[in-house]
């Protein structure tokens, strides 16, 4: 069903613009709540609703269009003095705000949206007439969609009951609960909410009955799947970017000079090809391969900086997630952002949204605490956490830093072994690093209860293995009592890949450059074998010898006397092969239709050899098992 047919473009062009408009809303809002007498800010968020109304009339969204007028005339009451704001009024544009989100949703899909819960437009409605605004019934409660979830597999049940799960806590109408790419909002087609819902670790979220809501059933510690239970507008990824316009000015100008090169070279084959072949000609075909090659080069360099993004488009979303969060819980929370203006691949941007979101999460449930804990031992009464990106060298480094209790080592182990994560004799051999990175194993959480927010020991394996794939690390230092720092590198794009080639039987494979510590040759004298495995020692460090032949399941002809020191973590590793063809900076071609065990892709070499560039980490993962 299409509600707007022969309108589909000007559609995209409203989504487009309006959703920009919104999450630029949502950023103001926080800064509003901070300053709630900046006149600058009031007319900039009065402007935003006044052109996303402007719009929606005219695309006839009735029920938009009613929202955002409502809020508009909030706005201007509030410009003009006649209205003072507070927490409630905060929290009842906030809930508008996510309302106009799901109105969005609906309109995505070429559908009218449904008109906002009755007890939203009761609020904003009193607000107007200068009455106390009944946030209880509009605050968000914040129960964001996790990509594993309850620990019982054998679950049949496709998702959360909600409408159940609201009768049980409030033994009132029930609400349905719709999560969106950010916060999700409560909707409601009863005339009104009398009760909000209890706060996290009230008596009734405890209970064993509702502790198990909030995930879906397939929800299992360490699973990799996809993430389920998502509106249809959400499967797909946004394949828009956004570029300025110098940059494809640039890259149109590379494409002409390449134009004017390639006619240079065909005029200097025809001259060839009729037997010129002086010096001056020869001299003349140099000159213009050096000069394609910088060429081709530059616009290569051109091309991926379209698709550099700055990562503040990303981060501008989550000091609202911090702030409803922290609402809920009942803390003082203020997420202060830096290095919005560090550009990376529009790709990893939107891969990066879920572990950021899960470690916003963490810092501000597990990390900060309630004021009157942080009062109590002479600290600030607000927590920051500060979320920050910055360039260095060819990876772009994101920290998030909370000023909270911190991390002791010595808990995060035994908590392991209670849980039976690792081994008492295992633990006994982890330093205070290794300790606090049992955190992003499946199953771990120091949680005793689970709540609508934390407790499954999901969140943190989510964000390790969403990390990896983006090809990156992430590390953990705290100080029990200062506060702790979670550090993610990534690289600066993943379209092109710094590789070492490697040959084997004739073959050859890739490698990548970043795991790569040091080239070495293996002369089988300097083997050792313990307990059956080859070893080597370098400078001091034993470490074992692992064949490519071996890895890739081929049968090794030839003892290599050439080998790769390779560092996967806090693995190091010696990975031998026949010989070196040198290193090279490679286009990754996925495999999508059938993708081998150990291999990320495929590229080709000047000689139009194919070469498969070889995931390391998937193949020593396998080995290790």
């Amino acid at each position: 069903m299409n509600d707007f047919a022969g309108m589909e473009e000007l559609m995209q062009d409203f989504l487009t613009e309006g959703s920009d408009l919104l999450s630029d809303v949502d950023s103001k809002l926080i800064d509003l709540e901070k300053q709630p007498h900046d006149r600058d800010l009031l007319n900039i968020i009065f402007r935003g609703f006044h052109t996303i109304k402007g719009g929606a009339g005219f695309l006839n969204a009735t029920e938009l269009v009613t929202l955002c007028h409502l809020t508009e005339n909030l706005f201007d009451n509030l410009r003009n003095g006649e209205l003072v704001l507070n927490a409630d009024l905060m929290d009842a544009i906030f809930a508008a705000t996510g309302e106009v989100r799901l109105m969005f949703d609906s309109l995505a899909q070429y559908k009218q949206p449904e008109a906002a819960p009755p007890h939203l437009i009761t609020a904003l409605q009193a607000a107007l007439n200068g009455e106390a605004v009944g946030v209880s019934a509009v605050t968000p409660q914040v129960v964001m969609p996790e990509p594993a979830t309850d620990s019982s597999p054998s679950s049949s049940v496709s998702g959360p009951d909600w409408p159940v799960l609201y009768q049980a806590l409030t033994a009132t109408s029930p609400v349905q609960v719709q999560a969106g790419s950010g916060v999700p909002e409560l909707t409601s087609s009863s005339a009104a909410i009398q009760a909000p819902l209890p706060s996290i670790g009230g008596a009734e979220a405890s209970s064993p009955e509702i502790r198990s809501f909030g995930r879906r059933g397939n929800d299992i510690p360490g699973n990799k799947a996809p993430a389920a239970g998502r509106r249809e507008s959400e499967v797909g990824k946004d394949n828009t970017i956004r570029v300025d316009t110098d940059r494809l000015d640039q890259v149109l100008n590379l494409s002409g000079e390449i134009g004017l090169t390639k006619n240079r070279l065909t005029h200097l084959r025809t001259d060839i090809l009729q037997g010129r072949s002086d010096a001056a000609i020869l001299l003349a075909l140099d000159e213009s391969v050096s000069q394609l090659d910088m060429l081709v080069v530059n616009l290569q360099n051109a091309v991926m900086k379209t698709r550099m993004q700055p990562i503040g488009r990303l981060f501008n979303k989550y000091p609202r997630l911090a702030r409803d969060l922290a609402r809920q819980l009942g803390k003082d929370v203020e997420l202060v952002l830096s290095g919005e203006e560090t550009e990376i691949d529009k790709t990893m941007i939107e891969d990066l949204n879920d572990p950021l979101v899960h470690l916003i999460r963490n810092a501000v449930d597990h990390g900060v605490e309630n004021s009157e804990q942080r009062a109590a031992v002479g600290k600030s009464v607000k927590s920051l956490v500060h979320l920050s990106a910055q360039q260095e060298g060819d990876h772009i480094i994101i920290r998030i830093t909370d000023d909270g209790k911190g991390m002791r080592p010595e808990v995060i182990r035994n908590k392991a072994i209670e849980k039976g994560i690792i081994s008492a004799e295992s633990a006994s051999s982890l330093d205070d690093e290794q300790s606090l990175s049992l955190i992003l194993l499946p199953g771990f959480s120091t949680k005793e209860e689970i709540s609508s927010v934390s407790g499954r020991g999901v969140g943190m394996d989510v964000v390790k293995t969403n990390i990896e794939k983006l090809s990156g690390t992430i590390g953990i230092s705290s100080v029990p009592g200062k506060g702790s720092e979670f550090t993610i590198s990534l690289p600066l794009t993943l379209a092109i890949l710094p590789v070492l080639l490697l040959r084997l039987c004739n073959q050859s494979f890739a490698v990548p450059l970043s795991l790569v510590r040091e080239i070495l040759s293996v002369p089988p004298n300097d083997l050792q074998q313990i307990a059956g495995k080859a070893t080597m020692v370098v400078r001091g460090e034993v470490l074992p010898v692992l064949s490519l032949a071996s890895l890739i399941g081929w049968e090794q002809t030839e003892k290599p006397e050439v080998g790769v020191l390779m560092q996967i973590d806090k693995n190091s590793f010696i990975l031998s092969a026949d010989g070196f063809a040198g290193h090279d900076d490679v286009v990754i071609k996925s495999l999508d239709t059938f993708r081998p065990k150990g291999v990320a892709g495929v590229t080709m070499s000047s000689e139009g050899e194919i070469i498969l560039i070889l995931d390391i980490k998937e193949l020593f993962g396998e080995l290790s098992r």
